[in-house]
């Protein structure tokens, strides 16, 4: 038997499916994580109860209709009149790219402009906005599901990411999304043309249409899981292919390696690669928090010093909110200037984003393993662990806001660029910019 998309993602969030279960998988998991012993996305992938038991008002799949096929009661009588026909039930509205379908726990969005919010089924969420869920979480989200190039992405508990999408033709989408922590399970549907890019702390997946898993651990070790299709994954000058039978993982410092799975044991073969991911970090969780603390602090003066240049940028920034926000088409031509002033502003403030989000969000996992006990003690620089995270919120508040505008910034500077490619603007400079160098490609 092989996973159903059902199956492979139960953890992952989204709604209950009738599609048959896989396999049950082992109830083996660490006792580093908060989810009083599942790790992170680890739950039972093929076990019917891992999913929701029923599926939300707005949920992906639906549940009318399925109760009386489920049903074994004797048929309905026969109408005996036109009065007793059934009605036809009413089309259901289409969906809005990014619109949640399911969320469960503790759910937040953060956009720029504005605090944390919490976010639920039918919460739209735009190309830059960061979703995060907590603890015991889980969420789904549609981009263009059911389209050429449109996927559905799953998120684990602990997890936060955010994405670009653009439709270039009816046949044609390209997407990048930015795993910052935790894990994700992605649907995405076949790509006559178009892309689909996923970039993590380490390395870079490139996508076809396929059903996948990433599974990360902060200290950077990855697992990716293919039910079909396949996945490019590279890292460190290397490529190796994720596909049904063959699942590619890459450990701390080590390179990318091909493991045979059988695709029925693929849910069985996660749920062990997490825990012993799991546990082995769990010694190091401390020394982790150290690092990503230091850079956090290192970086941030950098980061606060080009956002003061970028928000110096303001009118042009404004007017081109204003235009996109009343439908303006813009032309290449439009605000050569404008664009030229803001490109050099907006790339430092790119190289320095991109050098502080993953090391953020993943203490915002770090935080969330703390208080299950993973982690506590002194760091390196002599503050409790205790007390760093205790004041984590409030003294990373306004680095999270104005790494907020920088993303917003970017989606502005895009658009008014027309579509000309970005290397235009920033040359071979974006090549410096990691990861992060996806959402400039063409």
């Amino acid at each position: 038997m092989t996973l159903t998309w059902t199956g492979l993602v139960a953890s992952c969030g989204g709604a209950k499916s009738p599609e048959p279960a896989a396999p049950n998988t082992p109830t083996t998991v660490p006792t580093t994580q908060p989810d009083s012993g599942n790790a992170p996305g680890a739950a039972p992938l093929a076990t019917p109860s891992t999913a929701p038991s029923a599926t939300p008002t707005g949920a992906a799949g639906g549940t009318a209709g399925t109760a009386a096929a489920s049903s074994g009661s004797a048929p309905a009588p026969e109408a005996t009149s036109a009065t007793a026909a059934q009605p036809t039930p009413a089309a259901q509205p289409a969906r809005k790219l990014g619109e949640l379908v399911f969320a469960e726990g503790s759910v937040t969005l953060h956009r720029a402009g504005g605090s944390p919010q919490k976010a639920d089924i039918g919460t739209v969420v735009n190309a830059y906005d960061v979703l995060i869920t907590g603890p015991r979480s889980r969420a789904e989200v549609d981009l263009g599901a059911g389209s050429a190039g449109g996927a559905s992405v799953k998120l684990a508990e602990n997890t936060a990411f955010y994405f670009d999408t653009k439709e270039l033709s009816d046949a044609q989408r390209k997407t990048v999304l930015q795993l910052l922590s935790g894990a994700v399970a992605i649907k995405v549907d076949k790509l006559a043309n178009g892309s689909f890019q996923v970039g993590t702390d380490q390395a870079v997946l490139g996508v076809r249409g396929t059903v996948f898993i990433v599974d990360t651990v902060p200290d950077g070790s990855l697992l990716v899981t293919c039910e079909s299709g396949a996945v490019a994954v590279s890292a460190d000058g290397s490529t190796t292919t994720a596909k049904p039978g063959a699942a590619v993982q890459k450990t701390e410092s080590g390179t990318l390696d091909t493991v045979a799975v059988e695709p029925a044991n693929l849910g069985a073969y996660r749920g062990t690669w997490r825990a012993d991911a799991y546990a082995s970090f769990a010694a190091h969780a401390l020394a982790y928090t150290s690092a990503y603390a230091t850079a956090l602090d290192s970086g941030t003066p950098a980061f606060n010093s080009a956002l003061v240049k970028l928000q110096g940028q303001k009118p042009a920034l404004d007017a081109w909110r204003t235009a996109k926000a009343a439908g303006k088409e813009p032309r290449f031509t439009d605000w050569i200037a404008e664009k030229k002033a803001v490109s050099g502003v907006l790339f430092d403030c790119l190289k320095a984003l991109f050098a502080l989000e993953r090391p953020y969000y993943r203490l915002m996992e770090l935080k969330a393993l703390h208080e299950a006990g993973t982690g506590v003690g002194t760091l390196k620089d002599g503050r409790s662990s205790a007390a760093y995270f205790k004041g984590f919120d409030a003294a990373t508040k306004n680095l999270a806001a104005g790494m907020a505008q920088v993303r917003e910034a970017l989606l502005l500077f895009y658009w008014a660029s027309a579509g000309s490619p970005m290397g235009e603007f920033f040359g071979s400079k974006a090549a410096s910019l990691g990861t992060g160098a996806l959402l400039l490609e063409e």
